[in-house]
């Protein structure tokens, strides 16, 4: 298995969502001694040479340890393609390949980006399947993917799968994740106050209102 060196990898992380189901922020969320942005950038940053945070414009995020480049939407409400294409046209000029995560996976782990990132080869992207439902908040991007995310976007469709559908994508089955990580940490997006605390039980973490 072939892999970008990390001085040509990006990381983007989306934290522009507006956390309607879990009913509070989720970057703030505390997540054993970190927040859950802090431990999902804690995880990725040494996988890459730049991290950059996709927020939106009024947003406030925690306080992190680790550098990082804050990129806020250039327009409002218009959803996570359109933040992905900013990011990726922001590091064209360097990163071949960037990992493209949701602040609302903790569990993610250092050994399946890498997995990720080892299987793009040449192709446009490299996205997990999850019960045959496309993960593009999970995935590897090469830079190619930058043109077909502008074309869509400029069509006036903002939809993140209808940017995918037309790259060269390396499907990743959830039984290869396994192998890799057996809690399938980069499927478990925390969206919802069970699933929060679901993935704290599995990190092996108090809730903090059962302190």
């Amino acid at each position: 298995m072939t892999t970008l060196p990390r001085s040509q990898r990006a990381a983007l992380i989306v934290c522009g969502g507006e956390s309607r189901r879990m009913g509070q922020s989720k970057p703030h969320l505390p997540f054993g001694n970190e927040t859950m942005l802090e431990r999902v950038v804690r995880i990725v940053t040494p996988a890459v040479e730049e991290v950059i945070l996709l927020t939106s414009k009024v947003q406030e995020l925690p306080l992190l340890q680790y550098d990082y480049v804050e990129l806020a939407d250039r327009v409002e409400q218009q959803g996570p393609a359109a933040a992905i294409y900013e990011g990726l046209k922001y590091v064209a000029g360097w990163a071949e390949a960037s990992i493209v995560l949701g602040c609302d996976l903790p569990l993610t782990s250092e050994a399946s980006i890498e997995y990720l990132f080892g299987q793009l080869a040449d192709h446009d992207a490299v996205i997990p399947l999850y019960e045959e439902m496309p993960q593009p908040l999970a995935a590897v991007y090469s830079n190619r993917a930058l043109e077909t995310f502008e074309n869509i976007l400029s069509s006036g469709n903002h939809r993140l799968l209808s940017c995918i559908q037309p790259l060269d994508t390396r499907w990743i089955a959830p039984s290869e994740l396994a192998g890799i990580d057996p809690n399938l940490g980069l499927l478990r997006n925390v969206n919802t106050p069970d699933a929060y605390r679901e993935a704290l039980d599995i990190a092996g973490l108090k809730h903090p209102l059962d302190d």
